[in-house]
């Protein structure tokens, strides 16, 4: 839908001779693609003069980010679509000939989806809500001063780390400084819920190769560790319904899904035969996930429900509440007769 004259322009031999040799000035690693400051250099180098000038004084009140153009056309870059890059010379000429024809006939249609908006710095007015986790690395004083400072709506508390007294010493500073910046900032604490991981190795990290069969089960004894041909976890409540709930055909996701299992033979409710589908190096204490199978233990652990309580015994009271491991009604439930009994 280009103009007949914009399209000849940047479709002309010598138009792309000219981009060939802007886009080889940038691409100092040889490697036929470009991005970031780079790839703008060239792109404003290649455009004519009017136009480029003109994008720089910011004439039209709107600028250019590195995404915008793969917004637009979608089309043209290959990989992940969080790294922008362009290649030449296809992508390149058509780029230059959007940026030539939108710009010299009607800037106004590049929206927010092109453009960078002018920053919002009345909070207030954002409809969508930025929670940001905290931990050791970040509740000191000063950050939770600057997190607040940026924007942050909801602090997210992490159960985990409900230890030697930090939720007492941070939760009063997060309604003090809040207060401070006249902002009402909330509170989210995340319950642990039940953990899946498998035990301690007994050597080395064991590698895990598709096609290859092992047993998957509750440790024998203190001595029980993974090994070549044995993967275990520990003797717990929720671990032993997990392998208990397992049956033939279904997968365990291990560290986060990076490793997969599929079961293929059920010995007991204590151990398993699995397939390697997705394989990998696996090491001590990484996480188990079985998301096709409901385990019969409950959702708040004995931690769980006294952090629960600490949380909604705050003054205030914690705005929100995570519960980690729903998978029915009744988990919910749970934690609904705490708010209640409190």
């Amino acid at each position: 839908r280009l103009p007949k004259s914009t399209r000849e322009e940047v479709l002309a031999d010598a138009f792309l001779d000219k981009c060939w040799g802007i886009f080889n000035t940038y691409d100092t690693f040889a490697a036929e693609k470009l991005e970031g400051v780079r790839l703008w250099k060239a792109l404003l180098e290649a455009l004519p003069k009017p136009f480029s000038k003109g994008i720089l004084a910011n004439q039209y009140g709107w600028s250019l980010q590195q995404d915008s153009v793969f917004t637009y056309t979608k089309c043209g870059r290959d990989g992940d679509p969080s790294v922008s890059y362009i290649k030449f010379p296809d992508y390149v000429r058509f780029s230059l000939a959007l940026l030539l024809h939108k710009y010299n006939t009607n800037a106004k249609v590049l929206d927010c989806k092109m453009a960078l908006k002018p920053e919002e710095v009345d909070h207030s007015k954002r409809k969508t809500k930025v929670v940001a986790s905290l931990g050791p690395a970040s509740w000191s004083d000063d950050m939770l001063k600057k997190m607040i400072a940026a924007g942050t709506d909801i602090f997210r508390l992490n159960c985990s780390h409900r230890r030697g007294g930090d939720f007492e010493r941070v939760y009063p500073l997060i309604r003090k400084y809040s207060a401070q910046a006249g902002r009402r900032v909330e509170v989210l604490g995340d319950l642990q819920g039940p953990k899946f991981r498998v035990a301690e190795l007994a050597g080395d990290p064991v590698p895990l190769k598709e096609g290859d069969i092992f047993e998957f089960g509750i440790c024998k004894d203190d001595n029980d560790h993974i090994r070549p041909g044995r993967i275990t976890m520990k003797s717990t409540v929720e671990q032993r319904a997990l392998i208990r709930a397992a049956k033939p055909g279904i997968d365990l996701l291990i560290e986060d899904g990076l490793m997969k299992v599929n079961v293929i033979e059920k010995k007991s409710d204590t151990e398993l035969v699995v397939k390697i589908t997705r394989g990998g190096k696996l090491k001590a204490r990484k996480g188990v996930n079985v998301p096709d199978v409901e385990i019969d233990c409950a959702a708040l652990t004995e931690k769980d429900i006294e952090d629960a309580e600490y949380l909604l015994q705050l003054d205030p009271p914690c705005e929100y509440i995570c519960v980690s491991f729903a998978q029915k009604e009744q988990d919910l439930q749970e934690l609904i007769d705490i708010m209640d009994r409190l």
